[in-house]
């Protein structure tokens, strides 16, 4: 018998503090919606195991560590059969320093508080439950976001209509998974897998993006407030732009758009979703080590070229990801400066994170990525898996920044730069796929 409990806490931070998700500080000013950790825990023969999912940009392997820490101190053994993993809202708080700014220290304290107490009203309401799963290859919303241009490089959102767009970089992966807990006759919880940015709203005002828009819809259409798991499946080449319209896509209205747009497809995968009764619930574990990458003296000599050259009067430049585009101004110098900053504080040197899968019988399995994967390492995971349906679940126990594969270096595109705290080595791609299908298998 398979038992399920879960819970959720606000986790919104206070007005005022500095969201994380651009490249310049920006302190809250007022909410859209709340922000959540929500814990769903699975217990078969006693072995008990689960996810926090949490609405922010991403978690350090650091307060992952604490948030096992604290739960262990509470008496939660399982906490290191559990997965931790962020939606990567680009309006809600920082939890780690990025870009020389710092988080809220009462807010880290916070949210390990609401960790621990998810995490207990959730084992407290552990129920016998059945389990369905589903799935639709229908993802209208998500688009390869690199493009190879007429000069024969690469762009990173090159803009709308932009007339020397040759063809996408890569493909996209459209298949939107759903699984669902029924208890007491109802649907008593969801938890989807889609591959695509959240990062659709921009602003001062703290959000959830599409993933909060996606559960309140799925809520309305239900009728009851059931929490709603966003699990994102690789997404660093991945984002909402439709570069062939002109129409515009930024604001709330955008992230209630999709979300509104991907609740109806998660109702129609459920109307659709199959029983399956795994055998067993399993946790595996696994230590990698990233290194960081090394800067040649030809980098290093390009970022210090560009710093070299005198600050133009009204040399502006749009610090979005739009922005970043064009590469000039105040965007070149700042990509120089996080070349000589990552120089001297991450050059050679390496990162532990974890791996950890949750195996449910041989039909389904939910495995971590510590970073923003390109969507070719998700495919190349499920093509070496030994489960039925495989969802690789990004920015899970720890952030290692963008993760492209190894041919995309020198093709261009802001993903592939050097950033203080982020950017691992060129072939990470290869260290995760075969780490990742040897954790599956084990």
């Amino acid at each position: 018998m398979i038992k399920a409990g879960f819970s959720r806490e606000i986790i919104t931070p206070p007005r005022g503090i500095t969201l994380v998700g651009y490249f310049n500080p920006r302190p809250n000013t007022g909410i859209f919606d709340d922000l959540y950790v929500r814990v769903m825990l699975f217990e078969q023969n006693g072995i008990v195991s689960g996810m926090a999912v949490y609405d922010l940009c991403f978690l350090s392997a650091e307060i992952v560590a604490e948030f096992k820490s604290a739960l262990k101190k509470r008496g939660f053994d399982f906490a290191d059969n559990m997965m931790f993993s962020a939606i990567h809202t680009h309006t809600g708080p920082y939890i780690a320093k990025f870009f020389g700014n710092e988080p809220s220290a009462e807010y880290l304290d916070d949210l390990v508080a609401k960790t621990v107490s998810a995490v207990a009203k959730a084992f407290s309401s552990l129920s016998p439950a059945e389990l369905k799963l589903g799935a639709l290859d229908q993802n209208p919303f998500a688009f390869n976001r690199r493009y190879w241009m007429e000069n024969g490089n690469v762009l990173t959102n090159p803009g709308k209509l932009n007339p020397n767009i040759v063809k996408p970089e890569g493909e996209v992966n459209p298949e939107i998974g759903v699984m669902t807990l029924e208890q007491d006759g109802r649907i008593s919880a969801i938890i989807t897998h889609i591959s695509n940015h959240t990062d659709t709203i921009g602003g001062n005002f703290v959000s959830a993006d599409w993933p909060g828009r996606m559960e309140r819809y799925v809520q309305n259409e239900l009728g009851y407030d059931l929490p709603v798991f966003s699990l994102i499946d690789c997404q660093g080449n991945i984002n909402h732009f439709d570069v062939n319209s002109g129409n515009a896509q930024g604001g709330y209205e955008e992230a209630c758009r999709i979300g509104f747009g991907y609740g109806k497809i998660v109702l129609e995968v459920i109307d659709s979703a199959k029983e399956f009764k795994p055998e067993f619930i399993k946790t595996s574990l696994r230590k990698i080590t990233v290194p960081f990458r090394n800067i040649t003296d030809a980098e290093l000599a390009g970022a210090e070229a560009v710093l070299a050259k005198p600050v133009e009067s009204g040399d502006g430049g749009d610090m979005t990801s739009e922005g970043l585009a064009t590469g000039d101004g105040p965007v070149a110098r700042f990509f120089a400066e996080q070349m000589l900053a990552y120089k001297k504080n991450c050059s050679g040197k390496s990162r532990e994170f974890e791996l950890i899968s949750l195996k449910f019988g041989n039909t389904l399995a939910i495995t971590s990525l510590p970073g923003e994967a390109f969507m070719e390492i998700g495919e190349a995971i499920r093509k070496g898996s030994p489960f039925k349906h495989t969802w690789p679940v990004v920015l899970a126990m720890g952030e290692c920044g963008y993760i492209p594969p190894e041919e995309c270096f020198g093709r261009g595109g802001y993903e592939t730069l050097p950033v203080e705290g982020c950017s691992p080595r060129q072939d990470t791609d290869k260290l995760l796929v075969r780490e990742s299908i040897a954790n599956l298998n084990s």
